[in-house]
């Protein structure tokens, strides 16, 4: 990625399946035409050609879907279910991160930076991009 275009590209963790994570504040933006063609020209090196299984979406979408409910429990009213597909506008989202082909799409009219979703989001174990 890095020779491609993207010179902030995180290298992988250790273990834990040696995913990678790309936060607000590394620099990348996933949204970019640099990253989009690094990340085309890259796909090949990843296993299964970075497309994720079946079994691995229905594992995350397990993971997160009681993540979803526990912030909606603690008054974060309107935050969404994963999905299997990202949204066809980001301009009506505040976030939108993905794990293994499942998206979480966090509304504009949900504050992130708000006390009270701050203090849900601890509870709840859910960490932002």
């Amino acid at each position: 990625m890095r020779s491609h275009g993207v010179p902030n590209f995180p290298d992988p963790k250790q273990g834990g399946g040696g995913g990678i994570e790309i936060g607000s504040g590394s620099g990348v933006d996933t949204q970019s035409r640099a990253y989009k063609s690094a990340q085309q020209s890259c796909k090949d090196l990843l296993p299964g050609g970075g497309q994720p299984t079946q079994t691995e979406q229905q594992h995350e979408i397990a993971l997160l879907l009681p993540v979803s409910q526990c912030m909606r429990a603690h008054g974060i009213t309107g935050f969404p279910d994963p999905t299997l597909s990202p949204p066809s506008n980001r301009a009506g989202h505040s976030d939108i991160m993905s794990n293994d082909g499942v998206w979480v799409a966090i509304p504009n009219s949900i504050d992130v930076r708000s006390p009270a979703f701050e203090r849900a989001a601890i509870v709840c174990n859910f960490a932002q991009s």
